[in-house]
């Protein structure tokens, strides 16, 4: 009898250790009602991921908040709480910021956003009969003219990045000496509509861009190549380019990652849970980013719209984080 009663005693004692644990885990959401502020980046396909993770974190019952930035001060106000969360950074020119910051233990990397992406200079593939050798760089030795603009003439241009996005197509045009000059876009937008414009007419366009979008598809853009012997890239060593956005000779894929502050795990852990299950695709984001461009519509709805259509996609991961 005493064995018995000793033997039910471990047995409510660990009832009742293991209930104390599950009520210190499962905690009521949303663990504070500050709100959890996201990063706001200036291109389409980070708007709307962003807009489906807040949305998924609103019926989650968290008070979310998206703030417009830029990387390079994003990066401090990931550090400093402002923006606790960020979903789709591309490292590349701010690779060792984003590094350096994580290894000091002011940046805490959630994983991968989940998008494949690629950068370089693209042509619409009509290019290919107006300039022989395509999409070998070097085929751009003898046709740079016929992409010259008022602008840039006799010199062809390369429509570049934005300002803002560290562009580095100058310093390749520079090292592998093309007779081309790079000159900023006005944005995303602005670089879609010239795009357009130039293909209605079958006109020549050389421009800096990236995948995903729905316009590398839309638009039939081909991405210019390095040539095997590795001549560019070589020259490109020489000059001491270090950045890859035009072209990347170390080879591998582009590391897109979703970042967050370091006490966001303690302050919200089940968004904590859910914001590091998230990965959105090229696909989905493609065709929500197509909506907003084409038909005018606001990212939030576009991106409401998909949460409603997509919940077996995304509950599981909110279950999980709970």
């Amino acid at each position: 009898m005493k064995y018995t009663k000793l033997a039910l005693g471990f047995v409510l004692a660990a009832i009742l250790s293991a209930s104390t644990l599950f009520t210190a885990q499962a905690q009521p959401i949303p663990e504070s009602s500050d709100p959890i502020v996201l990063a706001k980046l200036d291109w389409n396909g980070q708007f709307v991921t962003t807009e489906v993770v807040a949305e998924i974190l609103r019926r989650m019952g968290y008070n979310v908040e998206i703030l417009q930035t830029t990387q390079v001060p994003m990066i401090q106000a990931l550090k400093e709480a402002r923006n606790p969360a960020s979903m789709e950074n591309w490292y590349q020119a701010l690779a060792s910021q984003y590094d350096a910051a994580t290894k000091a233990g002011e940046l805490v990397k959630l994983g991968p956003a989940g998008v494949v992406g690629s950068e370089g200079w693209y042509y619409p593939a009509y290019m290919e009969a107006k300039c022989p050798g395509l999409p070998n760089w070097a085929a751009l030795k003898g046709c740079s003219d016929i992409f010259a603009t008022p602008e840039t003439a006799p010199k062809g241009r390369l429509l570049d990045y934005p300002a803002e996005w560290h562009p580095d197509a100058q310093n390749w045009i520079d090292a592998m000496g093309l007779n081309l000059v790079a000159l900023p876009s006005g944005g995303e937008g602005s670089t879609a509509a010239e795009l357009k414009s130039a293909t209605l007419r079958k006109q020549p366009i050389l421009l800096q861009w990236w995948e995903p979008t729905w316009v590398a598809s839309e638009f039939d853009l081909k991405r210019i190549r390095l040539d095997s012997n590795g001549d560019a890239c070589a020259k490109a060593k020489k000059a001491g380019i270090e950045t890859r956005k035009s072209f990347n000779c170390v080879g591998g894929i582009i590391e897109i990652a979703k970042l967050a502050w370091p006490g966001l795990e303690k302050k919200y852990p089940a968004a904590y849970r859910f914001l590091k299950a998230f990965e959105m695709t090229n696909a989905w984001q493609g065709k929500m980013v197509k909506v907003v461009e084409t038909e005018s519509r606001k990212a939030k709805d576009v991106a409401s719209e998909w949460v409603d259509q997509n919940e077996a996609v995304w509950k599981p991961w909110v279950d999980a984080a709970k």
